[in-house]
């Protein structure tokens, strides 16, 4: 059931700059999917029950996604499991780690390398897999504790950013989530929230709406960047910016999970380029 959020309850300032709001109710799905969005005349039921039912299933999804992808790759930088295949066309496809090249920072990038103590401190290859898979650890940690998925509404958006904009003007994209103090706080809690468009999601496939949960994830709690899209023709970017690039991250994550390369169509709509059902 629906309940009026207690900020504008309370009549406290909104963060950021501009104090006016757009969204004024909030509803738990589940006990770990919270969503916020704009209260519709009295009988008009919004979210609609396909809404309801398409955010629930992605948001279980996409928490159960990172907690597969970082489990597969706990066997692999822990159990010195040899690098699955998906694996190494992941670190190709969206990391630009074609095997046989440094990348431009490594030192190495042996696939499967012997292990060595000293190796501990080299920036190689298996360094790499570790910077994913203590992302991943940090995602799963963050969506299977609770997720606030907030509605863009761009039909009918009053207010953007604190100020009031004619409706039909919002900015149109897939999702967002706002930085704060000037993008450098590493907190994802001092970030803003996971803003998607409600109206979008029961017209794509269930991988599709999680992996951009976990793209917008990406942003609020490892604070990474947009580098590069996967859609983009210049994907990937350098290795360094792959590491900062919530894409890579997302797409990565999602191949894990479902065992099999998942890739944007190029200068494409990337929203429905990972069919699959749950996992």
């Amino acid at each position: 059931m629906a309940f009026t959020k207690p900020t504008v309850k309370l009549g406290l300032p909104r963060l950021g700059s501009g104090n006016n709001r757009h969204t004024d109710k909030m509803e738990f799905l589940s006990a770990g999917v919270l969503v916020g969005f704009k209260g519709r005349a009295v009988g008009v039921d919004y979210p609609t029950p396909a809404m309801r039912a398409s955010i629930q299933a992605a948001g279980v999804q996409a928490r159960n996604i990172v907690r597969i992808a970082n489990d597969k790759m706990a066997k692999v930088m822990f159990l010195r499991k040899d690098e699955p295949a998906v694996l190494t066309s992941i670190m190709t496809t969206h990391f630009n780690m074609a095997p046989g090249t440094l990348g431009g920072v490594l030192k190495d990038n042996v696939v499967n390398k012997k292990l060595s103590p000293k190796a501990a401190f080299v920036k190689d290859r298996r360094w790499v897999l570790e910077q994913l898979r203590q992302n991943f650890l940090s995602l799963s940690f963050h969506l299977n504790t609770g997720m606030y998925l907030i509605d863009m509404d761009t039909a009918t958006r009053t207010v953007e950013d604190g100020a009031t904009i004619p409706v039909g003007t919002a900015e149109v994209a897939d999702g967002y989530v706002e930085p704060r103090f000037g993008g450098t706080c590493t907190c994802g809690f001092a970030n803003g929230e996971i803003h998607i468009d409600f109206n979008d999601v029961p017209t794509y496939s269930l991988n599709s709406v999680a992996r951009l949960i976990i793209h917008e994830a990406a942003h609020k709690y490892l604070n990474v960047h947009d580098k590069e899209y996967a859609k983009d023709a210049g994907y990937p970017p350098s290795l360094t910016d792959c590491l900062d690039n919530a894409d890579s991250i997302a797409w990565a994550a999602v191949s894990l999970a479902t065992g099999t390369l998942r890739m944007a169509a190029t200068n494409s709509n990337d929203w429905n380029q990972c069919p699959g059902g749950a996992i």
